[in-house]
């Protein structure tokens, strides 16, 4: 049985996978723990618990965190965790749970999620961009998962959009992320004179539904930055397909139906019918661990 790990900000969630399907899942907090050790000895005592209940052992396991470096196994200084120094987590799970483990960039392990159990299977050329807190993305070119010479390759989200744009988490500005994450959605819709108290994507969907000017700017300009970076994405790695994930692009008629439409305008004539766009169809619960999973079996 492998065992998958998703690392998250605030909740990391455990799942036992078998042949494409999640068997059993738990979940502890991923803040609260004296240092990153506790932290590893949490998930470790959940793992035992989770393979003792189904009378298994786990046999590998795989891990998606952000700022994973896939090569090392080591988080890098992830600004969102908890933890403001490097965390070796895949010499730390395999030494508690006496099996092999694989760390690796939380999109990265959704692009293998898509690949071989969603929207990606039997496509060699593959790129799935999370949407969500981060914009996140994940490369299969010719069949392998794109590292990168550091083990960092395919970072997406911090390709510059606008130079000298909005502040990016990452200390830089104007980067793709700023812009099409949450987070930069709200500070669009803010700019665009939106109502006070949107603090999440789906108030603004909700608002552009009943008609709000602002929200469906919001959704304009989103839909249209988005192209550009997908776009732009093409012509370096030629996808045959884009796969999408997370709540952003679930607003089918907000986001998705004029993003293709963009999107295909845009691209170069080289890659006109080519190219497809998706969203992913694996379930939001399943998906992360899938991913993580699938990083298992690599080792």
């Amino acid at each position: 049985m492998i065992l998958g790990i998703d690392i998250g900000g605030t909740t990391s969630k455990l799942g036992l996978v078998r042949d494409g399907q999640v068997i059993a899942r738990a979940r502890i907090g991923t803040t609260g723990h004296a240092d990153d050790h506790a932290f590893a000895d949490a998930l470790a005592h959940e793992a035992r618990q989770l393979a003792g209940a189904h009378g298994t052992r786990i046999s590998a396991i795989g891990i998606g965190a952000p700022n994973a470096n896939q090569l090392t196994g080591i988080i890098e200084m992830a600004p969102n965790l908890p933890w403001k120094h490097d965390v070796p987590l895949a010499r730390m799970m395999a030494d508690r749970l006496g099996a092999p483990a694989v760390l690796g960039n939380d999109a990265n392990a959704a692009a293998l999620g898509e690949w071989r159990y969603g929207a990606g299977q039997g496509i060699n050329d593959l790129l799935v961009v999370t949407l969500g807190t981060g914009v996140g993305s994940g490369f299969i070119v010719n069949g392998q998962l794109v590292l990168g010479s550091a083990g960092n390759a395919g970072e997406l989200g911090h390709t510059i959009l606008i130079p000298e744009g909005r502040d990016c988490t990452c200390g830089r500005q104007g980067c793709l992320e700023a812009y099409v994450s949450i987070r930069g959605m709200i500070a669009t819709y803010q700019e665009c004179g939106g109502a006070p108290g949107a603090m999440d994507v789906k108030t603004i969907a909700d608002r552009g539904h009943q008609g709000e000017q602002a929200a469906i700017d919001c959704f304009r300009l989103t839909t249209d930055r988005l192209a550009i970076g997908l776009v732009n994405a093409v012509c370096a790695t030629g996808p045959k397909r884009i796969v999408l994930f997370g709540g952003i692009a679930r607003n089918g008629d907000l986001l998705m139906a004029p993003l293709r439409d963009r999107f295909h305008a845009m691209l170069l004539n080289i890659y006109k019918g080519r190219v497809d766009l998706s969203v992913s169809a694996l379930p939001d619960d399943d998906a992360a661990l899938l991913g993580a999973a699938a990083l298992g079996t690599l080792e």
